[in-house]
């Protein structure tokens, strides 16, 4: 008998995938997989899928329950306790995500889903549609959701510099982004992101801008500044009509340009009815201290080693000047997380420097956002604390909710942790108010990628290297979905882009898994030497040697390498649980030792 409560007819909008699913179609389907190099050299995953299909097929559901699975698949004997031993858990998600493979490559055609609804060991049959692919639009329509425009979204506009002073281009984008960082604590408000906007700098027309990035509501200004003496204009103009809401012009000194920030941000809280947050309240002891911040926020959103170099001198610069002066701290703090996140700087060593920089923001600056965040990254990826870092994300977001920084690190914390919905519930608004950011487009493709959606991290991915082809994280990433996807030449095409950058270890590691895939045995084995010499030299990410000797077969070598980056705290290290590329080795019980040093807990992730 087939148990109605396992096979399932898919619907398209005609219905034409309604029809019922039969015992016969599903059987062959199960024979299909079980020969796909997914599973073929896999005995215990073929004889986990065949139990789970054939007592559905049988009408044996209540039977599918994960103590008799771990007797009969994994041969545990009468005294198994799955609240002691995990094996059918992990297993559960390796087998969802070795069919999520299967169909994503080989089984991209076929007819049958089998499939295993999360927490359940009873699979869910169904009829596959298979649309034609979408044409690929310009690089902007890929990126930009084109809608009707909210009144209660706000861009602000980069204000124009006035001055005869080309260099005090930073001075007006500081204006920005504090105005920006202003609105963004407003609840009732939607603020597009810094990366869009001045992406859209040369566009002028705030209706074109406001159907670019759904916002209804346009702030915009320019300013001149002469010695001490300072002009500022600024106006609100409603993006639909074009019509200007509010205007005013400013004649100030250089000092009160933290009261004019606050009075243009009270007044876009005033025009949209909005209750203003009066504890945001940008403050520097003068207005050197402030100019020495600005500089060194300019060269962090480079996003690269040398941005991130040049902004640690001139935040320390700040610092040793001003030791009092909050932001400077919290700006140090992000420059060294972002160092460590990618195997720029000995991650042990930038945390540690990280966390002493967000501890002193937070206690010259205890309403910062930014400070909040800071040291939650730091308590995450260093300390590795992570019921505080949770406690303190939200408070940053209690504190500005449309900190976008502060959502796209939250949700790359939660999904490390496994809560991927939770995680898309960050990082989908985040993506939608700073579409043109690269880094949020490539973190939102990582969490797809991590949850087998292989399509859909393809359309992210590319869409950040669209926006920032030089950026070698995006084509490590795009590298590794392509494995996952067993598109090897292509991935191979993607890891040799990423030899751009000679010292970047992670690129040599992905490379030297695409050789391996692609049958270069060779090649893979010459990047273990190649890293081998850059640890010599300095700092080479363990976990790039992990990937290469867990691709390469490999186990001991890979294992004692996995033990080293989570001794140098390497971030990506995190993920081995849920990372596709390890799940070779991930049987192997010292694999799951370094899991369990983790000490991921069940966290409560409600209000």
């Amino acid at each position: 008998m087939i148990s109605k409560m396992s096979l399932a007819g898919s619907r398209d909008s005609k219905d034409t995938y309604s029809a019922p699913v039969s015992a016969a179609e599903v059987q062959d389907q199960l024979n299909h997989i079980l020969a796909g190099p997914e599973f073929r050299r896999s005995t215990r995953l073929q004889r986990f899928l065949r139990l789970a299909v054939e007592r559905s097929l049988a009408g044996e559901i209540d039977l599918m329950k994960e103590y008799v699975v771990g007797r009969e698949v994994f041969d545990r004997g009468a005294d198994y306790d799955p609240a002691v031993d995990s094996i059918v858990r992990v297993e559960a998600q390796r087998l969802r995500r070795k069919l999520r493979e299967y169909y994503q490559t080989h089984g991209r055609k076929d007819p049958i889903l089998i499939t295993f609804p999360s927490g359940s060991y009873v699979p869910v049959f169904s009829r596959a549609a298979h649309p034609e692919p979408a044409g690929i639009a310009s690089e902007t329509e890929r990126v930009v959701t084109l809608a009707r425009p909210n009144p209660r979204t706000v861009a602000v506009l980069p204000f124009a510099n006035l001055s005869p002073e080309p260099e005090q281009e930073y001075f007006c984008d500081g204006i920005t982004e504090d105005i920006i960082s202003a609105i963004s604590s407003i609840p009732q408000l939607q603020v597009i992101g810094r990366t869009s906007l001045f992406a859209l700098k040369r566009i002028e027309d705030p209706h074109e801008i406001g159907i670019r990035l759904g916002a209804g509501t346009i702030i915009e200004g320019t300013v001149r500044k002469a010695g001490e003496l300072l002009r500022v204009s600024a106006r609100i103009v409603d993006s639909g009509t074009r019509r200007v809401r509010w205007s005013r012009v400013f004649d100030r000194k250089t000092s009160d340009v933290f009261s004019i920030e606050n009075e243009i941000s009270r007044s876009i809280a005033r025009a949209l009815r909005a209750v203003w947050q009066p504890e945001w309240i940008h403050k520097a002891p003068s207005t050197e201290a402030y100019v020495l911040y600005l500089k060194g926020r300019q060269v962090w959103n480079q996003l690269s080693l040398k941005g991130y170099q040049s902004a640690i001198e001139q935040f320390n610069h700040a610092i040793s000047l001003y030791p009092e002066y909050a932001e400077p701290y919290a700006g140090l703090a992000d420059a060294y997380t972002w160092l460590a996140m990618w195997g720029m700087m000995r991650p042990r060593e930038a945390f540690a420097k990280g966390k002493q920089a967000a501890l002193d923001a937070l206690r010259l600056g205890p309403a910062s956002a930014q400070a909040h965040s800071s040291l939650a990254a730091t308590r995450f990826f260093f300390e590795w604390d992570w019921q505080e870092s949770m406690v303190l994300f939200k408070k940053a977001l209690e504190l500005q909710p449309g900190y976008l920084d502060g959502l796209h690190i939250y949700g790359t914390c939660l999904f490390i942790l496994g809560h991927f919905e939770e995680a898309r519930a960050c990082l989908e608004p985040a993506v939608q108010l700073d579409p043109l950011s690269f880094r949020m487009n490539r973190t939102l493709g990582t969490l797809c990628y991590l949850q087998g959606r292989a399509d859909e991290a393809e359309r992210w991915l590319e869409a950040a290297i669209a926006l920032e082809p030089d950026s070698m994280e995006s084509h490590y990433l795009l590298a590794r979905l392509h494995l996952q996807q067993g598109r090897y030449d292509a991935a191979l095409s993607e890891a040799v882009k990423c030899q751009k950058y000679p010292s970047g270890a992670l690129g040599l590691g992905i490379l030297g898994v695409a050789l391996s895939r692609t049958g270069n045995q060779g090649g893979a084995l010459s990047t273990i030497e190649r890293l081998g010499e850059i640890s010599s030299a300095g700092y080479a990410d363990p976990l790039a040697g992990a990937l290469v000797h867990a691709a390469l077969g490999n186990a001991d070598a890979a294992i004692e390498c996995l033990g080293n980056s989570l001794v140098e705290r390497s971030p990506g290290a995190l993920l081995l649980n849920i990372d596709p590329l390890f799940d070779e080795i991930r049987s192997d019980v010292r694999f799951q030792n370094l899991v369990s040093a983790l000490k991921f807990p069940d966290l409560h992730l409600g209000s």
